[in-house]
């Protein structure tokens, strides 16, 4: 599919459109991005979520996480500024940091976006966190995994359906299956299509990932991504893109170029590494030093 609604990047493109920091620029420049992440034997995933906003440049990230994981995300990870929260106060937690994604919080203050899902699977009250994710969010709210499957599960996927709040999910093959009721040879039939209809059925940014990843919108605007190989195939890597995607939130106003930058991002960033890496062992944990290569050969 080719027309005036298809998105297209490369490597020239991309540094093209992705902002320079201004000299007079300050932490809260860009405003804030949330990761509400992880869960008991998960505090990877959260690790890998930072480092995906990190490898972007994100200025300046909250993270919320359970306390029995805290301990080990912060001592990888010293920048962000942590909500530790204990089991029966995550709703609590997010209900408050929902009121700084309100436009009234100002541009440097504001949460621009918001993540969540990525390493929830044995999280306590992770259905209550989602409830106060889904009613209270008021910028853009990025769904992975865990998120994925309580959408699926409470039959919750048109919770967005007339709200003006974008929402971007980011599922695999399996995932969607499980969102959209298709089977997985017919989603691979035809990715764009399934992931169009789904998109605009249901008001939200769909990122299918895999082999040449789609990005659709609830508009049809569409793209197909050309970057990445296959090294990423492994666990953690999906964390890391939606680390990515947050953080490109807050760098770009539209959430579809946003979403589409940071999947481009991604691959490209992998392809660096593969310059260096095999296949076999590509060390994802290396994507923010492949990023700050590329920006600073272009003078970032």
């Amino acid at each position: 599919m080719q027309d005036d609604k298809t998105y297209e990047l490369d490597k020239e493109s991309f540094f093209a459109r992705f902002p320079r920091k201004a000299e007079d620029a300050h932490k809260g420049s860009s405003g804030k991005i949330l990761i509400v992440t992880g869960g008991w034997g998960m505090a990877g995933a959260a690790c890998l979520n930072i480092l995906g906003a990190k490898a972007l440049g994100a200025g300046y990230i909250l993270a919320a996480v359970p306390e029995d994981i805290y301990g080990i995300v912060a001592a990888n990870n010293i920048t962000p500024v942590y909500y530790p929260y204990s089991f029966g106060k995550g709703q609590n937690t997010v209900k408050e940091l929902m009121k700084k994604t309100s436009p009234s919080e100002g541009s440097s203050g504001r949460i621009r976006a918001v993540s969540f899902g990525s390493g929830a699977v044995d999280l306590a009250g992770k259905y209550a966190v989602f409830e106060a994710l889904a009613d209270g969010c008021m910028s853009v709210l990025v769904l992975d995994a865990e998120a994925l499957h309580i959408m699926a599960e409470t039959g919750k996927t048109d919770f967005n359906k007339g709200s003006g709040r974008p929402v971007i999910i980011t599922p695999h093959y399996g995932e969607f299956s499980e969102l959209s009721g298709m089977e997985i040879p017919a989603i691979k039939e035809d990715p764009l299509r399934a992931t169009l209809a789904f998109s605009e059925k249901h008001n939200v940014i769909t990122v299918l990932k895999g082999p040449g990843t789609v990005v659709a919108a609830p508009d049809g605007r569409h793209y197909i991504n050309r970057s990445g190989n296959q090294g990423l195939a492994q666990a953690g890597s999906g964390d890391v893109l939606t680390g990515m995607i947050t953080a490109m939130c807050s760098f770009k106003d539209d959430p579809f170029e946003a979403a589409c930058m940071a999947v481009f991002a991604h691959g490209m960033a992998a392809d660096e590494l593969a310059k260096e890496h095999s296949l076999q062992c590509l060390p994802i944990e290396d994507i923010p030093a492949a990023m700050d290569r590329l920006f600073k050969e272009r003078g970032f």
